[in-house]
């Protein structure tokens, strides 16, 4: 015989019913089967919502129960044919009827013992049993619904009774062989004491109730059919990548269903492994799919871990005091008083100098415990020999489980070493002597990237998806998403499922949660919607949401730039975190108002890449405290196009500066277009025409002045600065000479500007004539030494390292106390919009690959 127990998802629908019919016609083709059904899904909790309206004198109660009478009478109807649906519907209605008449009772005494929700929800299985047992008659197969009232019998400890083995095996036994040839459909999850008070055996007792049927006939197998395709090596709402585990032992499976593993009810594991009976687990929707069959003893695997799991929330308790030092009974007296209490103790750890005793515990058994403990230890609390009880509330267990942990070395260093890679802190530590569980406390925050991180280091990286909002698609932004459409076939081989799943510009936002077409991305921006039809979910956060989205500047050279806060929490709300998704958000614009809510993006767990240079030109506190956040959260925060485009400068000197070196001085050139245009009139030309060729060759920033007034040089020497450790350096700090008078060209708007331009080129010329004559070269040079930070345009000989710089180039010679006498020295184009998004995209693969290691 096999026991099928069929969970509440695969009764969810009569279309999931049917397939259920399905299922046991196949199994009867080897021998005899018993079925043991649950709830229709999310039945149960629906009873439980109406028992507590009722209790609390609330008429929503008679809603509930009209939708789930309603319920059940139209699956009777879909699945049940004349004459039988009649019956059928008598049944469902009587029972209704007493379900009502006891909602009554409760409402009307205000009040719901355990006794009677026991009662109450019992009625979920009542009425799905004989259900299910008429859609097997409807194929002709001979069913029968059972009332599993009449064979389990406990003890009454209602909520989770326990189960007297010897008075129920020998019933179901009896059951069973007077009803050999026939299907017998029992109602899993619900049982009654010796004097017939209904019970329940706890939430996900239908597997129990299958377990304890195939114990007491020895069956062949218990399958457990369900919604996946078995026991997974981690929660797949957490790892993305997470498998089915095809074969795994008892010892293994309890380890991971005590740790948090959803799939099996932990008691139902202990009836099959005293009977040597194969649990089976199998998935409704996927019936072919192996599933994963659970025995005495697994064949070995080839990895150390047969799985991760985790419970999201636990509360970790701590009793320490100098009076325990060498104390005998103190781990006794404690332990005894949360027995007493009926606390369970999920985790346990303790300090070898007997100083402290940690555990872990249900949230809601946490109160019970601290008042128990507080009672058991009053008198050495009132001597100080023992402190208050200290609890911590917002913690998480993580377990690592499995056979071949046994005796093999290094299994904990290489789990603690992922966690320490993700920079996860660990709370607590926890190893039984079987060795085969290593558990972990970490905080709550950390419990995703905590599951993911020792899931990837036990059984490799996955295919990770990355999810890109990229703001701005002027001329890096359209840039930066046609090298993207042309990458994606590489990506792919590469094992990178990279998806822009917004593109955001002045006044359209693009979105599409797959992931936007970038083939065409240009003509689907246009018919995109207004972006203020997505401002909703931030309205309640900020008032002017709307008017703030419809003005922001991302990337389009408008004027006004308000704050992106009105843009980020509206895209990301859209794409909530998900799983196995790593979200970064690249700013390709030139607003210091967009970057206003860095903070918060990499809070809310995106890493951010950045071309604009405004946002790290800011108080160096605030740029300090966004790496402080960045590295905090696990997250990237990346922006060497802010200096040198594609060029790496800032990774360079970040590197030097990390492992120790020291900067002594720094000459360079740090504008490609000033570049471009200084090369461009030692060929010839006026200044007002190489500033227009520049303008044309889409090197400048929107209106030139932003070049020609040295403040965006200003902007990357001083970002260079903090990198160098001169973290207390500022914009004012840096002696900026623009290279056209300011009194003149500062306030003019771009008609004006270059009205005026030419009127300089005469003045200019003569200084580029004299510094020619003299064997020089104008270049417009960023300088960092002992006399402080200054930028202006400069007569630099031969000798200097800017009079190499050709064109749009970028050139930054640094000096350190290592390179001393000869600057290291990065050379390479710094402006175009082809270098800047080829840097903002060399910045993103380095977030995707620091996010594979995670």
């Amino acid at each position: 015989m096999k026991i099928l127990k069929f969970g509440g998802s695969s009764v969810g629908t009569p279309e999931r019913v049917r397939r259920l019919v399905g299922i046991v016609t196949e199994a009867r083709r080897d021998g005899e089967v018993a079925v043991v059904v649950s709830a229709f899904e999310g039945v149960t909790n629906a009873l439980l919502e109406a028992a507590d309206a009722a209790a609390r004198r609330n008429d929503a109660y008679l809603d509930r129960w009209s939708a789930l009478r309603a319920r059940h009478h139209q699956a009777a109807e879909a699945l049940a044919a004349l004459p039988e649906q009649d019956a059928l519907l008598r049944t469902i209605e009587l029972r209704c009827n007493d379900l009502r008449d006891l909602l009554h009772g409760v409402f009307l005494l205000r009040e719901c013992s355990p006794r009677t929700r026991d009662s109450i929800v019992s009625y979920g299985e009542r009425l799905s049993a004989p259900i299910v047992a008429a859609a097997l008659r409807d194929v002709q197969i001979d069913a029968d619904p059972c009332d599993a009232r009449s064979l389990i019998v406990t003890d009454a400890r209602f909520g989770r009774a326990r189960v007297d083995l010897d008075a129920t095996y020998p019933r179901i036994r009896a059951y069973l062989e007077a009803h050999v040839g026939s299907v017998a459909v029992i109602t899993g999850f619900i049982a009654a004491t010796m004097g017939d008070q209904t019970t329940t055996l706890g939430r996900g007792g239908s597997d129990y109730t299958a377990a304890l049927v195939g114990a007491a006939v020895e069956a062949d197998a218990i399958e457990l059919w369900t919604d996946v395709d078995g026991v997974l090596s981690a929660d797949p709402r957490l790892v993305e990548n997470a498998f089915p585990l095809r074969v795994l032992s008892y010892d293994e499976l309890m380890e991971l269903s005590h740790f948090g593993a959803k799939v099996v009810y932990p008691p139902s594991i202990q009836p099959a492994r005293s009977a040597g009976i194969p649990l089976v687990i199998k998935n409704t929707l996927e019936p072919n799919a192996a599933g994963s069959r659970i025995v005495a003893s697994a064949p070995p695997s080839t990895r150390p871990v047969r799985g991760v799991s985790s419970i999201d929330t636990v509360c970790l308790m701590r009793l320490e005091g100098a009076g325990m030092i060498g104390v005998p009974g103190i781990a006794a007296r404690l332990f005894s008083a949360l027995a007493k209490a009926e606390v369970s103790v999920i985790l346990i750890s303790q300090a070898s100098s007997e100083h402290s005793i940690c555990f872990a515990v249900a949230p809601e058994d946490a109160e019970r415990a601290q008042q128990v403990l507080n009672e058991a230890f009053a008198l050495e609390r009132d001597a100080g020999l023992v402190e208050d009880l200290v609890i911590e509330s917002d913690v998480a267990v993580v377990a690592a489980v499995g056979e071949a942990m046994r005796e093999q070395p290094g299994i904990s260093a290489q789990l603690f070493g992922a966690l320490a890679h993700a920079q996860i802190n660990i709370r607590a530590i926890a190893q039984g002597s079987s060795e085969r569980n290593v558990s972990v406390v970490v905080t709550r925050s950390d419990v995703q990237r905590a599951v993911r991180a020792v899931h990837r280091a036990f059984f490799g990286p996955p295919n990770e998806r990355v999810d890109v909002v990229v703001a701005g698609a002027g001329t890096v932004g359209g840039a930066l998403l046609d090298q993207l459409a042309d990458a994606e076939a590489q990506l792919a081989d590469d094992g990178i499922d990279l998806r822009v799943v917004a593109i955001v510009t002045g006044s359209k936002q693009l979105r599409d949660a797959e992931g936007v077409a970038l083939d065409d991305w240009r003509a689907a921006l246009v018919e995109a919607p207004a972006r203020d039809a997505f401002v909703d979910a931030d309205a309640a956060r900020n008032a002017d949401a709307e008017a703030a989205f419809d003005d922001v500047i991302l990337g389009l050279g408008l004027d006004d730039h308000p704050s992106v806060d009105a843009v980020v929490p509206g895209l990301f709300d859209a794409f909530p975190p998900a799983v196995g998704r790593a979200r970064v958000f690249v700013d390709c614009t030139a607003s210091a108002e967009v970057g206003a809510d860095y903070g918060e993006l990499l809070r809310r767990g995106a890493s951010i890449v950045s071309a604009n240079k405004l946002p790290f030109a800011e108080a160096p506190e605030r740029v300090a405290a966004l790496r402080e956040t960045a590295r905090r959260g696990g997250v990237g925060l990346r922006f060497e196009a802010t200096v040198g485009a594609g060029l790496p400068v800032v990774a360079t000197l970040d590197g030097l500066v990390r492992t120790g070196d020291r900067l002594t001085r720094l000459d360079g050139v740090l504008s490609g277009s000033l570049n471009a245009m200084l090369d461009r009139v030692d060929a010839g030309a006026a200044l007002s025409e190489a500033v227009g060729a520049a303008r044309d060759a889409g090197l400048t920033e929107p209106h030139p002045w932003d070049d020609l007034s040295g403040e965006d040089v200003a902007r990357k020497l001083c970002i260079l600065a903090r990198l160098a450790g001169r973290e207390d350096v500022v914009r004012e700090d840096v002696a900026v000479t623009p290279l056209l008078d300011p009194a003149v060209y500062a306030d003019l708007d771009d008609d004006a500007f270059w009205q005026a331009l030419p009127a300089a080129d005469a003045a200019f010329a003569a200084r580029h004539a004299a510094a020619r004559a003299a064997g020089q070269r104008l270049r417009y040079v960023a300088t960092i030494d002992d006399d402080g930070a200054r930028v202006g345009l400069e007569a630099v000989d031969a000798e200097h390292p800017a009079y190499a710089a050709r064109g749009p180039e970028n050139l930054i010679a640094l000096t350190t106390a290592r390179y001393a006498e000869v600057p290291l020295t990065v050379r390479g184009p710094g402006a175009g919009p082809a270098v800047t998004a080829a840097g903002v995209f060399a910045d993103l693969l380095m977030i995707v690959d620091a996010v594979r290691r995670v």
